[in-house]
């Protein structure tokens, strides 16, 4: 009876195997080969990719030895910020920074939080320590946020070799764990160089963080990089920039996306970056654009030679102040011509001056000619003569002007005041002469007309 259970047993264990081969075969027919990752295309329609400048040939052939070694010293990962602006402190190692003067940037380091425009420094605040930089960032908003620091050269390229970035997570107020990707995800960051050039060819680029590796064996590709400008799609598989011609003048957009071998969104929403490139053939030519650097040229860009510090604006001049001009009141006349003297003193007599003669006056006999019947018959005539004068001669009353007025100096007209007072026969001396006057007065010149 045992051998019949034992024979059994064997039995039912050869079926049981004989069926699991069976599903194993039929589950490998049914699932066929894996399919191929999507295929690579270059860019197409308008855009063409083409070989860098000479100048950018040249200077990546000089930082070819370079290995750079960026370190973010402060702030340290995960760390909690307080409010106001943040201290950044990075150690730089096998990197010049350079402030290439009228050339532009040379090599720099760039500081990037999150997806916001990235900040280029050369030089450290405090002044010291060659390989390390100190600077302040804008404050943060609450919540998670990504500092990025990587190694650029003069154009804008990201240097993509081992250890040339670096990056640090920080919290404002709290964190906020679905505002950042998950440690060791892949990462798009995406990099700008509208602020070095307007001109074409245009530099595109990016940094990938903890991608995926491919290429080791046939069709094992795991992401894509999906670019659109203006409408144009094409794929990469590489993590190489491009230079790009063909740009619309003006604004273009442009979409780029990290996708996995089928297609679809790797890692969503944090791959997926969209930019603005500006063509605009009046903006200044950057030195990397001009053509072939000479050894002058290369060596102040690398930071080797003293850089040729741009010329100053020129300040603007002074104007100097014109002088207020002078308010002239009653301009003379061609045919009266009138000037403005002191005012003399008091105890000089003034000179009158000689009045114009009259077509319409007749000539007076002289004082010895006259006795005291003439003299009464004379008198009306000088009174008249006299009340004309003082019409033509009085001044006319003219409004000051503000703020400053100008009074006007006396001139030797003849004035319209007279001292002529009585009958004719008290101007008489005893001997039948005219009294003269002690003062020039009215008088004076009715005295000039009679020759006295």
């Amino acid at each position: 009876m045992r051998w019949r259970q034992r024979l059994l047993a064997v039995l039912l264990l050869a079926a049981l195997m004989l069926l699991a081969g069976c599903n194993r075969v039929a589950a490998s027919r049914s699932s066929g080969p894996a399919p191929a990752p999507l295929p690579v295309q270059g860019p197409s329609g308008r855009l063409q990719e083409v070989a860098p400048p000479a100048a950018v040939q040249q200077v990546q052939a000089a930082l070819a030895e370079r290995q750079p070694q960026v370190s973010i010293q402060i702030p340290l990962d995960g760390s909690d910020l307080p409010g106001g602006p943040v201290k950044l402190q990075v150690q730089v190692r096998d990197w010049p920074l350079v402030d290439a003067g009228v050339l532009g940037l040379g090599p720099h380091l760039v500081v990037q939080v999150d997806d916001l425009p990235p900040q280029r420094l050369t030089t450290s605040l405090s002044g010291q320590f060659p390989t390390r930089l100190d600077a302040e960032l804008p404050p943060l908003g609450p919540g998670s946020h990504r500092l990025t620091a990587y190694a650029a050269k003069p154009w804008g390229e990201v240097v993509k070799s081992p250890g040339a970035w670096d990056q640090v997570r920080v919290n404002r107020v709290a964190a906020n764990p679905l505002a950042t990707p998950q440690l060791g995800t892949p990462q798009l960051i995406g990099v700008s160089t509208a602020d070095l050039a307007g001109r074409e060819p245009v530099l595109l680029d990016w940094l990938l963080l903890d991608a995926p590796l491919q290429g080791l064996r046939d069709n094992d590709g795991s992401w894509r990089l999906r670019v659109t400008v203006n409408g144009d799609s094409f794929l990469v598989d590489q993590n190489s920039p491009l230079w790009l011609k063909g740009w619309h003048s003006g604004s273009n957009s442009v979409l780029m996306e990290l996708v996995d071998g089928r297609g679809a969104p790797l890692n969503p929403p944090f791959n997926t970056l969209v930019s603005e490139v500006t063509i605009n053939g009046s903006s200044p030519t950057p030195s990397w654009q001009r053509g072939r650097l000479d050894a002058s040229e290369l060596a102040q860009l690398l930071g080797e030679e003293p850089a040729t510090p741009a010329a100053p604006e020129p300040e603007p001049k002074p104007v100097p102040e014109e002088p207020a001009a002078a308010i002239e009141i009653n301009p003379p006349t061609a045919s009266e011509p009138q000037t403005v003297a002191e005012p003399l003193p008091a105890t000089e007599p003034q000179s009158p001056l000689e009045p114009e003669a009259s077509p319409e006056t007749e000539p007076l006999p002289e004082p010895g000619q006259l006795d005291p019947e003439q003299l009464l018959e004379l008198e009306p005539t000088v009174e008249a003569e006299l009340t004309e004068s003082s019409k033509q001669d009085a001044p006319q009353a003219i409004p000051a002007p503000t703020p400053a007025p100008t009074t006007r100096a006396p001139t030797d007209r003849l004035s319209a005041s007279t001292n002529l007072g009585g009958s004719a026969r008290s101007q008489l001396n005893p001997d039948g002469s005219l009294l003269k006057p002690k003062a020039p007065g009215p008088m004076a010149g009715l005295r000039q007309k009679l020759g006295t």
